[in-house]
C-alpha cells in the first residue's frame, strides 16, 4: 500500500512576510503600548529601539539557520541539530511547542472578552467568553490543517487589515496636529526602563514562526532571511509611530488612568466613536492573525518532531488534507487550557518560556556555525543583549 505523502506548497515573500508581521504585531501592542509609555517614559523609543535590535540579532541567527537548513520545524528543528541529545533538544522543542500553545489560547480568551464587550448591547450578548474563544480556535485550527497558500492568502488578508486599522491613526495624528500636546514625559528609573525593555521584547516575539515555512519556500535563503528582516524593521517603525501618537495625543492624567487601553482612547480623540470601534476591531483581528500564524508553526513542528522520534507517530499520521490525529490532540488541548486556566496564569507561563527559546536560536547557531558560516561576533552580541533582555522582564515582574 502507498503511502499518503504531506505534498509541499509554495508560498512567497509576501506571503511569508505576512506570517511573520501577522505573528508580531498581536494583542500586546493594543494592550502594552500605554504601560510600556508609563515605565519607559522620554526613554520610550529607545525601550523600542533596543528590543528591537534584539529582535534583529535574533532574526540574523533565525534566517541564516533557516537558509541552511529549510526545514518545516524552524527552531526545533535546529535545535535538533545542534543538540544531539534528544533529552536536550527535544526539552527545549517542547518548552517551545507548549508556550506557543498557550499563547494561543491566552489570545483566543482575549478574543473573546474583546467580541463579548462588543456585543454586550446586542441581541448576541448571551454568547460567553469562552464560546466565543473555542469558535475561533476550532474554525483556524481546521483552516490550518488544510494547504500552506490558504492559510498564506488569509494570513495577508488580516495583516492587511491590522496595517490599514493602526496606519489610519497615524495618519489621523499627521491631520490634526493642532491637537498634538506638549507632554513632557519623566525620565524613567534604571529598573523601570530595563522592565519596559522586557515589557516591549514581546511586542516583537514571533518573527520566528517564518522560518517554520522554511519547507514550503521555493528559494528558502533568499526568501526567509529577507522576510525576516522586511517583518523586524516594518514592525519597528509602525511601533515607534504608534508610541509618538499616544504620548502626545493623549493627557498623562488619562494615560495613568487608562494605559490599558491608550491605543482605542487616543483613536476616540482623532477619529470619534467610530474611530474607538475601528481599533477594537483591528484589535480583533490581531487575535485572529496571531493565533492563525501561531497554529501555522506549531502543527509544522510537532510533525518535525514526530519526524525525529519525539513525539508520537500520530503527529504525522494525516486524517483530513494535512492535518494530522497529533493536531487534532493539541487543537484539543488548547481548547480546554482557554476554557479552563486562569488567564493571568497562562500569560505569566507563556512569558519566561518565549525568551528562553530565543536565547536558544543564538545557542543552536553557535553550535552549527561552521555550517551556517554565520558571525561567532554576531551570535555573541545577540545572545548577551537577549540575555540583558531576559534580565529585564525578570527584574520587571520581581519590582512590582
Amino acid at each position: 500500500m502507498q503511502k499518503k505523502r504531506i505534498k509541499k506548497y509554495d508560498l512567497g515573500l509576501l506571503s511569508v512576510t505576512s506570517l511573520g508581521i501577522g505573528s508580531v504585531v498581536g494583542a500586546g501592542i493594543f494592550a502594552l503600548l500605554g504601560q510600556v509609555i508609563l515605565d519607559a517614559g522620554s526613554w520610550t523609543y529607545w525601550a523600542f529601539a533596543i528590543a528591537g535590535m534584539a529582535a534583529l540579532f535574533s532574526g540574523y541567527s533565525y534566517g541564516e539557520l533557516a537558509a541552511r537548513y529549510p526545514v518545516s520545524g524552524g527552531l526545533t528543528s535546529y535545535f535538533h541539530l545542534a543538540f544531539p541529545s534528544k533529552w536536550v533538544s527535544g526539552g527545549m522543542s517542547l518548552i517551545y511547542v507548549l508556550t506557543s500553545a498557550i499563547s494561543i489560547s491566552m489570545m483566543a480568551k482575549s478574543f473573546g472578552i474583546y467580541f463579548a464587550d462588543l456585543l454586550k448591547n446586542t441581541a448576541y450578548s448571551w454568547i460567553t467568553i469562552n464560546e466565543f474563544a473555542a469558535a475561533l480556535i476550532i474554525g483556524l485550527a481546521f483552516l490550518n490543517m488544510m494547504n500552506a497558500d490558504d492559510v498564506g492568502r488569509a494570513e495577508i488578508f488580516l495583516v492587511a487589515v491590522k496595517v490599514v486599522v493602526l496606519s489610519t491613526l497615524i495618519s489621523a495624528a499627521v491631520y490634526h496636529d493642532d491637537l498634538r500636546l506638549d507632554n513632557v514625559l519623566p525620565e524613567p528609573s534604571l529598573m523601570s526602563f530595563w522592565g519596559a525593555i522586557g515589557v516591549t521584547f514581546f511586542a516583537y516575539a514571533g518573527y520566528g514562526v517564518i522560518t517554520n515555512a522554511a519547507a514550503d519556500v521555493q528559494r528558502p535563503k533568499q526568501t526567509i532571511r529577507l522576510a525576516i528582516f522586511i517583518t523586524i524593521l516594518a514592525v519597528m517603525a509602525l511601533y515607534m509611530a504608534l508610541a509618538y501618537v499616544v504620548m502626545h495625543y493623549i493627557p498623562q492624567a488619562d494615560l495613568t488612568a487608562d494605559a490599558d487601553t491608550a491605543v482605542a482612547i487616543v483613536a476616540d480623540k482623532l477619529l470619534g466613536k467610530w474611530g474607538y470601534g475601528l481599533i477594537y476591531f483591528g484589535a480583533v483581528m490581531a487575535f485572529v492573525s496571531g493565533i492563525n500564524a501561531t497554529f501555522f508553526s506549531i502543527f509544522r513542528i510537532s510533525r518535525s518532531l514526530a519526524e525525529q522520534g519525539v513525539l508520537p507517530k500520530f503527529y504525522r499520521k494525516l486524517f483530513w488534507r494535512r492535518g494530522t490525529y497529533g493536531n487534532l490532540l493539541t487543537s484539543t488541548l488548547i481548547l480546554l487550557a482557554a476554557i479552563f486556566m486562569d488567564f493571568t496564569s497562562i500569560v505569566n507561563l507563556s512569558s519566561g518560556a518565549y525568551l528562553l527559546s530565543y536565547l536558544g536560536i543564538f545557542a543552536a547557531n553557535w553550535h552549527l556555525r561552521k555550517e551556517t558560516k554565520s558571525s561567532p561576533a554576531v551570535i555573541i552580541i545577540g545572545f548577551g543583549l537577549m540575555l540583558f533582555i531576559l534580565t529585564a522582564f525578570i527584574a520587571s515582574i520581581v519590582t512590582k
